[in-house]
């Protein structure tokens, strides 16, 4: 019987309410986001938001996302058990029929489109802010609870408790917010070290390359103005009046737009241009700060070295890396679903049964041309995959191309699968007997056999022609004759070989 385990050590110790460094108000979990709580301040995830502006950094969160949202989902059961079974097939159908309000269409009732990737799409928010939030709309068809939608939800809008339960934030109870019913929110969290449900997003790592970008492209704007168009200046005699100095001013404003000005007499317009030295440009430093980006983002920079030098290393090192953050953000997003959606819909329509998983299928897709060869060396060596193999491995439908003229070598019968030559005396059998067409062999027996006939044929007597067959063989052509009775020795000597391995 085993030992019974003591209270202190199935109970939690280091609680949040203990935690020094966790410290919580009103009952309500503070954001370890340093990033977040010292440049968000009132406008909080906005911060966030306003990377996603920046071209590089938004092309690889897409990137990103859809990468997981491109890989096939499947639902499978528990269990054999048929409970098991029937709860994955109604939990399939369910996903494939989640589906999205149609565009300006009051009300929670209208769905248009089967559209489960959406939803998916929107929780992996949590990779840039932290955690992502969907609500669920639920709603009947016949005696069955459906999922209608699953809308997303601003983070902005929520607070989480030192019980890690979501609250709601309303204008009457900011802090800490309203609670909300059991089974009508997922929360999706990513990257925290600690289990806190905010989460710590890639936003805290991406601010600061966005930021320092963004004020260089501005000193890169006003670097490519001066030296776009040299600065204007203009020179004037002492003791000129002011309203002289002013037509001045007024000819220098009007230089970048009018093809001539007029000055008073007696004063100059130069041209002042600009001056620089050093090596690094504005474009090198926004170079830079985009490699940065990449590689907290994808893993790997264009420019990471470690590959040896060459170009082909370096390009599958990168695939290699983005495949396993594809695959790690896959089953992280997964097991958010199975411990949400999946248990929820099984618990109203199929109680008693076991949740199934949802996941998504994550491989890299196989090089058919290395296949190819692969099939070609080991065909050279005596095997050959099946048809339904090939169908397998390259896709569509396939048919055996016999080769011109000659019968198409089928696989070998299932009572001979295990014998050592079988097959190979098989082969030999087949062409033995297709090495005998029956027209041949006549012509040939016919020409060996002329002189005999010859002989009979001037009528002589039939015990003397047998006599004088023994004088008429040296002139018998049994060249091919002999070639097609060898042919048939070796037919008849596999047959009997094949014949004793099938009895034994």
């Amino acid at each position: 019987m085993a030992e019974t385990l003591p209270t202190d050590l199935r109970q939690e110790v280091a609680t949040v309410q203990k935690d020094i460094t966790f410290p919580s108000f009103m009952g309500i979990l503070r954001v370890q986001d340093d990033t977040l709580l010292t440049r968000g301040a009132s406008i909080s995830y906005k911060i966030y938001d306003d990377i996603e502006r920046d071209c590089h950094a938004y092309g690889l969160l897409q990137k990103r996302k859809l990468a997981v949202v491109a890989r096939p989902w499947q639902v499978d059961p528990a269990s054999e058990d048929p409970r098991d079974v029937q709860a994955a097939d109604m939990v399939r159908a369910q996903l494939a029929n989640i589906g999205v309000p149609a565009l300006d269409t009051p009300g929670d009732q209208v769905v248009v489109a089967s559209n489960f990737d959406l939803v998916c799409y929107n929780l992996l928010d949590a990779l840039l802010k932290g955690f992502a939030v969907g609500e669920i709309m639920w709603g009947r068809d016949g005696s069955e609870v459906v999922v209608r939608e699953v809308r997303s939800r601003d983070q902005r809008r929520f607070n989480f408790d030192v019980d890690y339960k979501l609250r709601l934030k309303t204008f009457q109870n900011l802090i800490p917010g309203d609670p909300v019913p059991a089974r009508k929110f997922i929360v999706h969290s990513f990257g925290a070290k600690d289990g806190s449900p905010y989460g710590h997003g890639l936003g805290s790592r991406l601010f600061w390359p966005a930021f320092f970008k963004r004020q260089d492209i501005t000193f890169w704007l006003t670097f490519l103005d001066k030296f776009g168009s040299p600065t204007a200046v203009g020179k004037y005699p002492n003791g000129t009046t002011e309203s002289d100095k002013s037509k001045l001013l007024s000819a220098l404003g009007a230089i970048a737009q009018d093809a001539g000005v007029t000055i008073p007499e007696g004063m100059i317009i130069e041209y002042l241009e600009a001056q620089r030295s050093g090596t690094v440009s504005y474009e090198q430093f926004c170079r830079y700060m985009d490699e940065e980006m990449t590689f907290a983002v994808l893993g790997e920079s264009p420019t990471s070295k470690g590959s040896g030098g060459a170009l082909a290393s370096a390009a599958v090192a990168r695939e290699e890396v983005r495949l396993e953050l594809v695959q790690a953000d896959a089953d992280l997003l997964s097991a958010t679903l199975n411990a949400t959606l999946s248990p929820w819909l099984t618990a109203y329509n199929c109680p008693g049964a076991r949740p199934p998983k949802i996941w998504r299928q994550v491989k890299r897709p196989e090089d058919l041309k290395a296949r190819s060869e692969r099939d070609k060396n080991i065909h050279g060596i005596g095997f050959r995959p099946t048809l339904e193999q090939i169908q397998e491995d390259y896709g569509g439908k396939w048919e055996v191309v016999p080769a011109s003229g000659q019968k198409p070598i089928l696989p070998p019968p299932a009572d001979f699968a295990e014998g050592g030559e079988s097959f190979a005396d098989q082969q030999a059998l087949d062409a033995a007997i297709d090495g005998l067409p029956a027209d041949q062999a006549q012509a040939a027996m016919e020409k060996a056999l002329k002189p005999v006939v010859q002989y009979i044929q001037k009528g002589g007597d039939p015990q003397e022609a047998m006599a004088r067959i023994a004088d008429v063989y040296p002139e018998m052509d049994t060249a091919f004759l002999e070639e097609m009775l060898a042919r048939a020795i070796f037919v008849a000597e596999i047959w009997g070989r094949l014949s004793a391995e099938a009895e034994a």
